[in-house]
């Protein structure tokens, strides 16, 4: 379980999350919801060690964050990949990068490294791909490279950040299709999004976020009102589906 008590993070001290109490049990299919600058991001980044200096505690499996994270991994997929694709590297070098932490660098991956690349990329649908140049991928095909490279150390937490962004729906669906059968794997998945009809139909939980916590319910409780306490009047066309 990933616990969190009291987090309140600032800059320049303008609170950007405020007095987050939260608990994300293991085997939870969660989604992060709220407006722009709700602090979704930062504070799954907070929770990866990406961002120090806030207020209160966050602990994994019964341990501070930070000593869990020494010997355990959480798979992430971030919201913007800067990876140059008209470099010549190839979708299993990807994957490997995933294992660059454990290897070290400039060192070689051993053969069980590209077996867990292989198998990375099977769960992905990707295995036939597994030489080809990343320039010659769609973008839903990058995105599911870029999931097995999260996955190549087989941890039990995914953490992505907006996964849905620059894809079109046929190729999200498919995309969500394999984190709930990530999720029946025993799989804990947090995520941040946008799209509430999309994470409506294959999240179990849904975590309402703007600076300060309004919900975490399982999907089918969320109604207008937890909508309009997160989102504020933007959410008229989006409360129409609940009423």
């Amino acid at each position: 379980m990933i616990s969190i008590k009291d987090l309140t993070f600032k800059i320049n001290n303008r609170e950007i999350l405020s007095n987050i109490n939260l608990d994300i049990h293991k085997g939870e299919f969660a989604a992060i919801i709220g407006p722009n600058g709700a602090g979704k991001s930062t504070l799954i980044k907070i929770i990866l060690g990406l961002i120090k200096g806030f207020d209160g505690e966050i602990s994994i499996e019964g341990k501070a964050h930070t000593e869990w994270l020494k010997e355990n991994i959480i798979g992430y997929l971030p919201q913007k990949e800067f990876f140059d694709r008209s470099f010549p590297a190839t979708v299993i070098d990807i994957v490997l990068m995933g294992l660059a932490g454990k290897v070290g660098l400039f060192k070689r991956f051993s053969k069980k490294d590209y077996e867990q690349a292989i198998n990375a990329l099977k769960k992905v649908d990707m295995q036939s791909m597994i030489n080809a140049n990343i320039g010659e991928l769609s973008g839903g095909q990058y995105q599911r490279v870029l999931l097995a490279r999260a996955l190549v150390s087989d941890p039990d937490y995914i953490f992505l950040d907006e996964p849905e962004a620059g894809v079109d729906r046929k190729t999200i669906e498919s995309f969500y299709n394999i984190l709930v059968s990530l999720n029946k794997e025993g799989k804990t998945i947090l995520l941040v999004s946008h799209d509430i009809n999309i994470i409506t139909k294959y999240c179990n939980y849904l975590i309402c976020l703007n600076r300060t916590l309004h919900c975490h319910n399982q999907t089918e409780l969320l109604n207008s009102e937890i909508l309009k306490k997160t989102y504020g009047d933007v959410i008229q066309l989006i409360e129409q589906k609940y009423k």
